[in-house]
């Protein structure tokens, strides 16, 4: 009964209905209220976090996503400048032909 006083007290408190240095006996509005309510306050606490720990995937996710443009982005101007520095026809914009583009590969060693 002790610890279940103390959980009463503790929730209390951190509603505001309780003053931290209270140290009375909890009272029986306070037990219903604490049987009322706490189960709502535990489950909107777990929606909240799952909620926050979804969309800190979601921010990761578009962090790697934007440093894998930004890489992709690099390896193709690098093609096009080793495509010109080869005899290869390589636009300055547009989609970089395929012949180009698996000779770069092959001449870092590396399939993107």
């Amino acid at each position: 009964m002790a610890s279940e006083a103390e959980s009463v007290r503790a929730y209390m408190v951190r509603k505001g209905l309780r003053a931290a240095d209270d140290y009375s006996d909890i009272t029986p509005p306070e037990v219903r209220f604490y049987a009322q309510y706490k189960p709502s306050d535990d489950a909107r606490d777990e929606r909240e976090r799952l909620a926050r720990e979804a969309s800190e995937r979601m921010w990761e996710q578009a962090r790697e996503a934007q440093e894998r443009m930004y890489r992709m982005k690099e390896h193709m101007r690098k093609a096009r400048e080793w495509g010109r520095e080869n005899g290869f026809f390589v636009g300055t914009r547009g989609r970089i032909p395929a012949r180009v583009w698996s000779a770069y590969q092959e001449s870092i060693g590396e399939q993107l």
